[in-house]
C-alpha cells in the first residue's frame, strides 16, 4: 500500500550536467501543479492562427482545461487578423486591459528577455518559455521580480502528464497516483514522483489510477474496439494527434495504455509501444529507423 506524503511546493531543483555545459532544468511536479494551480489567464505570445501549429492546439487544449487564453502576435494583427481561437488579438501585453497570470513564450530564446521584462511590467505571476526556449538572464529577472518561471516545457504536455492523459498514450508521466483523481482534471489530491517508489510498487500501479467513481484498484480489461467523439472537432483533433484520447483500438487502448506506460516506467523510458504480433513490432521498429528513400530486403524467415 502506497502512505500519504506531504509535499510542500518548492522552487525548481537544477541539476548540473557538467561543468563545460549550463545546469540542466528540472522542477518537481508539485512546483508544476502549483504554478498550473495558479493560473487562471494566460497571455500566449506567438500564438498562431493555423489550426496545425503547436502553439495554436496547445492552447486550444488549455482552454478546453478551462483556462482563458489571450492571443499576443503583433505579425497576426498586421495581417488583419482579429481573432485567434474566438478570442481578440493583441500586438502586445501592454495593450491587454485585463490581469494576466502567466505569459507563455512561444517565440525563440533570444525574444524571452523582452517577452520577460514585458511581463514584469504588466504584472504577470508566471513566464512560461515552450519546448526549447530557454534564456538564463531573463529568468534571472522573473525571479528577482518575485515571478515564478519555467522554461523548455509545454504547459499542456505538463497538464496532460500531471493529470493522466499523457498515459493514455504509453508515455511515462513520472507520476503514481493512489487517489480517486478524475483524469484530465486539475487536482490537489496527493500523487507521488516515480522516482520515489519501490520496484514492487511500480509494478502494480504505474500507468493505472484508481477508477474515479467506484475507487476500483485493478485495471479493467478493454475490448471495446470504437470510441465516442464529443463533436466532429473533437474527433478532428484526436486523428490529427493533437489533443490526447482513443481512437480505435489499432492505435490505442486504455488497458494496453497501462501496460505501455508501466514497462516504460520500469525501465526508465520516455514511453512504450505495445504490438499483437512480432511482426507488428519489426515493421513500427523498422519504420521509425528507415528514411525516406530507404530499401528493406528481407527474407520470409525474417
Amino acid at each position: 500500500m502506497l502512505s500519504r506524503l506531504t509535499v510542500r511546493c518548492r522552487r525548481p531543483v537544477v541539476r548540473v550536467r557538467n561543468s563545460s555545459t549550463r545546469a540542466a532544468l528540472s522542477y518537481e511536479d508539485n512546483y508544476i501543479k502549483t504554478v498550473l494551480g495558479d493560473t487562471q489567464t494566460i497571455a500566449c505570445v506567438g500564438l498562431s492562427s493555423k489550426w496545425s501549429r503547436p502553439s495554436n492546439f496547445a492552447m486550444k487544449y488549455m482552454m478546453e482545461k478551462g483556462y482563458r487564453v489571450i492571443p499576443v502576435n503583433p505579425a497576426e494583427v498586421k495581417k488583419g487578423v482579429k481573432e485567434i481561437l474566438g478570442q481578440k488579438v493583441y500586438s502586445s501585453l501592454s495593450e491587454i486591459e485585463e490581469p494576466v497570470d502567466m505569459v507563455d513564450v512561444f517565440r525563440n530564446s533570444e525574444a524571452a528577455l523582452d517577452i520577460t521584462r514585458e511581463s514584469i511590467q504588466i504584472g504577470a505571476k508566471t513566464v512560461w518559455m515552450q519546448l526549447s526556449v530557454r534564456n538564463d538572464e531573463a529568468a534571472a529577472e522573473a525571479e528577482a521580480a518575485g515571478l515564478n518561471v519555467v522554461m523548455d516545457r509545454c504547459p499542456k504536455i505538463e497538464f496532460s502528464r500531471l493529470f493522466g492523459e499523457l498515459g493514455w498514450h504509453g508515455f511515462n508521466s513520472g507520476v503514481i497516483s493512489s487517489r480517486k483523481n478524475p483524469v484530465g482534471r486539475q487536482n490537489s489530491k496527493d500523487s507521488f514522483d516515480a522516482s520515489n517508489v519501490g520496484f514492487d510498487t511500480l509494478c502494480i500501479h504505474a500507468g493505472a489510477r484508481p477508477d474515479p467513481t467506484t475507487g476500483a484498484r485493478s485495471t479493467p480489461i478493454y475490448q471495446t474496439t470504437s470510441y465516442v467523439f464529443d463533436d466532429v472537432d473533437h474527433a478532428a483533433n484526436l486523428f490529427n494527434l493533437s489533443t490526447f484520447g482513443n481512437i480505435y483500438s489499432r492505435l490505442s487502448n486504455p488497458t494496453v495504455a497501462v501496460l505501455e506506460e508501466r514497462i516504460a516506467t520500469l525501465e526508465g523510458g520516455r514511453g512504450g509501444t505495445c504490438t499483437a504480433s512480432g511482426h507488428a513490432a519489426q515493421l513500427l521498429t523498422l519504420f521509425t529507423l528507415m528514411q525516406p528513400g530507404d530499401k528493406l530486403v528481407a527474407s520470409n524467415k525474417l
